[in-house]
């Protein structure tokens, strides 16, 4: 459909070439003083109607323009709204992971402890040690010296020397102490401060039964923000000083996890393939396996 204002310039136009080609000599003398004054004022409310469809038009085409644009000011709305949910839904996944996650340290250290207390405690308790009887004399059952057990073979009896429990030293309560400080700041996720207080910890106990711990849990903390150069020299650390710990499996675990970071694949795979090799049985061996599972999907 044609615009109105269009056909309008159009007949004007037509107007003017009409009056012109009809009139040979000057428009002034083809046209009297009423005449030309009765023309103009056709022509400018011609115009003036131009004008107000143009002014028309250009409105259209104005609020054209703002529908489109609030209409994807809408959909840029919803768009937001639907990332903002589903960021809220991540942050809330991600905070349950840190959560077991910590939850996870707290188990795995408290039944570290366990065993190495029992460890310490054992290892305080000595052995009866027998002491072998003098001459010919015998001891008959019933006599007990003081301070030792008898224990009869035919007629010839073996004193028994009974030497008390060893109870834990002032030194390991303290131990026990600063490293239970360090580890509840990594679990409350205070890792710059739990970096400080491992770091103290094998400064002032370096020969601590926690030792060993300390040094996983330290090369964690750096693991766990990011800062894996110094998680690589922590986690080998463990794998060179505490040879006997408990940690070393876990360890290589994330050591070759802190390489695959790196993108140094081939020394990720091949701490991880030792760590399948050494310790087969573990559940360290069994996440590595899933690991080297998901580099080779990657083509790596």
């Amino acid at each position: 459909m044609k615009n109105p204002a269009i056909g309008r310039l159009v007949l004007l136009i037509g107007v003017f070439s009409v009056g012109l080609a009809a009139s040979p000599g000057p428009l002034a003398q083809a046209l009297t003083p009423d005449q030309l004054t009765k023309r103009v004022e056709d022509t400018s409310r011609a115009l003036e109607d131009i004008q107000k469809d143009l002014q028309r038009m250009n409105t259209l085409i104005d609020n054209r323009a703002m529908l489109d644009i609030f209409q994807r000011v809408d959909e840029l709305a919803d768009e937001i709204n639907q990332l903002r949910g589903e960021l809220e839904l991540q942050a809330s996944d991600l905070e349950g992971i840190k959560t077991r996650q910590r939850e996870l340290y707290l188990d795995i250290d408290r039944r570290m402890r366990d065993l190495e207390d029992r460890a310490v405690g054992q290892s305080s308790i000595l052995a009866p040690v027998p002491v072998p009887a003098t001459g010919t004399s015998s001891t008959t059952t019933g006599e007990v010296a003081a301070g030792t057990s008898t224990a009869v073979t035919g007629s010839t009896s073996s004193t028994t020397q009974i030497v008390p429990v060893i109870p834990p030293s002032a030194n390991l309560n303290e131990e026990k102490a600063a490293y239970q400080v360090a580890f509840d700041s990594l679990k409350e996720g205070r890792y710059k401060k739990a970096k400080e207080q491992f770091n103290q910890f094998l400064k002032d106990y370096p020969d601590s039964i926690y030792a060993g711990n300390a040094q996983y849990w330290l090369g964690e903390a750096n693991y766990v923000t990011r800062n894996f150069k110094q998680a690589v020299t922590e986690f080998n650390r463990v794998l060179n000083l505490y040879l006997t710990s408990a940690k070393i499996p876990d360890a290589m675990l994330k050591l070759g996890y802190t390489h695959y970071e790196l993108k140094q694949y081939d020394q990720a795979k091949s701490v991880l393939q030792e760590l399948r090799k050494r310790h087969p049985s573990s559940t360290a061996a069994r996440l590595a396996g899933k690991r080297l599972d998901r580099m080779r999907k990657e083509g790596l």
